[in-house]
C-alpha cells in the first residue's frame, strides 16, 4: 500500500484529485456570486486562488477578460490542461498572495472560498492586503469570502476523525476523505488534518495525508486590517443564519 504526506501545499494527489470535493451546485452558486462583482466593475479581473480553474475557466469561456493567479504550480498544471481540452488560453501567473506583482492592475480582484484564511501568518496577510490593494485601479474593488470554524468553535469535541465526502474516480476507485481538526482558540489557528483513502474493490490500496493550516479573522478585526492597507468603502454580509461564513467587498 502506498502511503504518502504533504503539508498544505495543494501539490501532487490533492491537485489532481481537488475538483472531486466540489458539487456542481456549489459552483454554480459562487461563480454567480463572483460574476456579479466583474460584471458591474467592467474592465480586467483576477482571480487569486484560481487552482484547477474551477470558475477561472467559466469566466474565460464566456469571454471575460479574468486572469488567474495561484502559488501551486501543481494545481495551475491542471488547470492548463484542463483549458487544453477545451480549447481556452487562460493567463495563469504563479505567484504567492503576499509576493504578488503581476504586470497590470485591476478592477475587481476576487479570493473565493477559505483561500485567504490560507495566510495563516499575521505578517503575510496584512502584506497581501497591501499587494492586492497596489494591483488594482482607483476605484477598483477587492472581494473575498472568509470562513471562520464556527462549528468546531462550538464543538468541545473537535479532534476528533470523521468522514467529510466519498467520491468515486473515473477508474472505478473510491476515495474517501477524512478530517481531523484542532483548533488553537488564542491564536485563532485551525489545523486540518486530511486523509484521502484510495480503495480499490473494497481493498485500500493508497493513502495520501495532508495537513493545513488556516486563521479566521472575525468582522471588526479584518476591517481594521483593510483600512491598515488603506482599502475604503468596506462592507459585510452573511449567509442567512449562519455567521461563520462571510463575504467581503472594499475599494481602492
Amino acid at each position: 500500500m502506498e502511503k504518502a504526506q504533504t503539508n498544505g501545499d495543494f501539490q501532487g494527489f490533492v491537485a489532481l484529485h481537488y475538483d472531486a470535493w466540489f458539487s456542481d451546485k456549489n459552483n454554480v452558486l459562487e461563480y454567480s456570486f463572483f460574476k456579479d462583482y466583474v460584471v458591474d466593475n467592467q474592465g480586467p479581473a483576477l482571480e487569486v486562488g484560481c487552482g484547477t480553474g474551477r470558475m477561472l475557466l467559466s469566466f474565460v469561456q464566456e469571454g471575460m477578460d479574468v486572469d488567474g493567479v495561484d502559488y501551486s504550480e501543481d494545481m495551475l498544471k491542471v488547470c492548463q490542461s484542463k483549458a487544453d481540452r477545451l480549447g481556452l488560453v487562460p493567463t495563469l501567473y504563479h505567484q504567492s498572495m503576499q509576493q504578488l506583482d503581476l504586470p497590470r492592475k485591476y478592477h475587481t480582484i476576487f479570493i473565493p472560498g477559505n483561500t485567504f484564511n490560507l495566510l495563516f501568518d499575521r505578517g503575510d496577510a496584512m502584506e497581501a492586503l497591501r499587494r492586492l490593494h497596489r494591483h488594482l485601479v482607483v476605484g477598483g474593488q477587492l472581494v473575498l469570502t472568509l470562513i471562520v470554524p464556527r462549528k468546531q468553535i462550538l464543538n468541545e469535541q473537535s479532534d476528533i476523525w470523521g468522514l467529510i465526502a466519498e467520491v468515486q474516480r473515473e477508474d472505478k476507485a473510491t476515495i474517501r476523505l477524512s478530517e481531523r481538526v484542532v483548533l488553537d482558540y488564542w491564536e485563532q489557528l485551525k489545523t486540518n488534518y486530511n486523509k484521502y483513502e484510495v480503495f480499490i474493490e473494497g481493498t485500500l490500496v493508497e493513502v495520501y495525508e495532508d495537513t493545513i493550516q488556516m486563521r479566521w479573522f472575525y468582522q471588526f478585526e479584518f476591517e481594521l486590517m483593510l483600512k491598515a492597507a488603506e482599502f475604503k468603502n468596506i462592507q459585510f454580509t452573511y449567509a442567512q443564519g449562519n455567521r461563520s461564513y462571510m463575504s467581503i467587498s472594499a475599494c481602492k
